[in-house]
């Protein structure tokens, strides 16, 4: 009989699918209407800076309802709150209203991942978080997989209005999903609450690790040079001349090797969890270093679904250290903090995104972002080596627990 909390979790990832194809979706059309209004990638950035920035901001403050309110209230509220804003966005189609929206959307959603990922050990059993992760990241992924192509395609032949009204019908069905789950969303007591009291709690309890904040600059770094990504990837399409549709397409391929990478992840957990980590962030790298090679278009979708198989394991891996290196009194606040400080870093990359893709060219964008990887990679490597010294029970028991469960 399946189990109760593994079907909690079946109904996250599934809201997730629905939610983050709507939002993935609504991110290529936006691209699209902005450059079909301004033919600007000045314009492109400025859109991903504001909302991108917005939300890093946002999460840092917002994250802390995770630890103080319910945390299923706190996801369903965030999903209602983007639904409302959606459903503005397919009502305008001035630039700088859909720029505002798209700072209003992600402010709006800044809540959820935070409560989201702190709620998953109290789902679940030890022994099931790393699939639980897993679970929940190829709802993710799906959703990146799916929203760009249906993004690209109904942005091209429809309009972009319709796209931002599915999503907001997208994320209304999300809430109701969300709302459906029935479980153990924090512990009970959360002890510890006046050791970690404050918005700022979550920054200092990452700042004092020395795995999470060796972890947190790595991210820094890499999504720094990351951004103009981003900005690159419908100018390189065009070079292709693929146009809207392969705009997408080339986002899609990142969803669909993250799916990969998320079902290889959750076979990983604690036990060669530091290898991944590692090993994975130089492969995002390669995949990099392959599109900037690219002599065809397809050679392109290929590094660009190798980068995506990397991150989706290095994610659940991520993810897991985490959660078991945080006390559930401060959990969401620690994530919104890293979060926060790493999408900063990303928002951080756009306002040169223009400037660095007119500077070295859509392929240059690419080398600096598997340039980036290579950086990150080295950083990781003591992250890990301190990891592996600082086992602590837990951990060891969970180890112990998955080795028993798998036979």
């Amino acid at each position: 009989m399946p189990s109760p909390s593994r079907n909690a979790v079946r109904r996250l990832a599934a809201a997730r699918v629905i939610s983050v194809t709507g939002t993935e979706a609504s991110w290529i059309a936006l691209m699209v209407a902005i450059y079909a209004s301004t033919h600007s990638t000045a314009w492109m950035s400025a859109a991903l800076f504001a909302a991108i920035g917005a939300e890093g901001a946002a999460t840092s403050l917002l994250g802390t309802l995770g630890d103080r309110f319910d945390r299923r209230r706190v996801m369903i509220a965030s999903e209602l709150a983007a639904a409302i804003v959606a459903a503005a966005m397919a009502l305008t189609g001035s630039p700088l209203a859909l720029v505002i929206l798209a700072l209003m959307s992600a402010i709006a959603q800044s809540p959820y991942l935070s409560a989201s990922t702190a709620a998953v050990p109290n789902l679940v059993e030890p022994h099931d978080v790393a699939w639980a992760n897993s679970t929940i990241s190829v709802g993710r992924n799906a959703g990146q997989l799916l929203g760009p192509m249906i993004g690209g395609v109904v942005a091209g032949f429809a309009s972009p209005t319709a796209v931002f009204a599915a999503n907001a019908v997208c994320f209304a069905l999300s809430a109701a999903m969300v709302s459906s789950v029935r479980g153990t969303f924090a512990d009970p007591d959360r002890a510890g609450a006046g050791e970690h009291a404050g918005i700022r709690a979550g920054f200092r309890f990452v700042m004092a690790d020395p795995v999470l904040r060796l972890i947190l600059l790595a991210w820094v770094v890499l999504l720094f040079l990351l951004g103009p990504i981003l900005v690159a990837e419908l100018p390189l399409a065009r070079s292709f001349g693929v146009g809207s549709v392969g705009y997408g397409f080339i986002a899609a391929c990142w969803g669909g090797g993250a799916i990969v990478g998320s079902f290889v992840g959750r076979r990983l957990a604690v036990w060669n969890e530091r290898t991944t980590m590692v090993v994975g962030c130089a492969f995002v790298g390669a995949g990099f270093a392959m599109i900037a090679a690219a002599p065809v278009f397809g050679f392109a979708l290929a590094g660009m679904a190798a980068a995506g198989i990397a991150e989706g394991a290095v994610t659940v891996s991520e993810q897991g250290i985490l959660q078991r290196r945080t006390p559930d009194v401060v959990r969401s606040r620690a994530t919104a903090a890293s979060e926060a400080a790493a999408m900063g870093a990303f928002a951080l990359s756009f306002p040169t995104a223009g400037f660095m893709l007119h500077l070295i060219g859509v392929r240059g964008v690419y080398v600096l972002a598997a340039s980036g990887c290579a950086v990150a990679t080295l950083i990781l490597i003591p992250a890990m080596r301190e990891l592996g010294r600082d086992r602590d029970p837990a951990a060891e028991e969970e180890r112990v627990a998955e080795a028993l469960v798998r036979g």
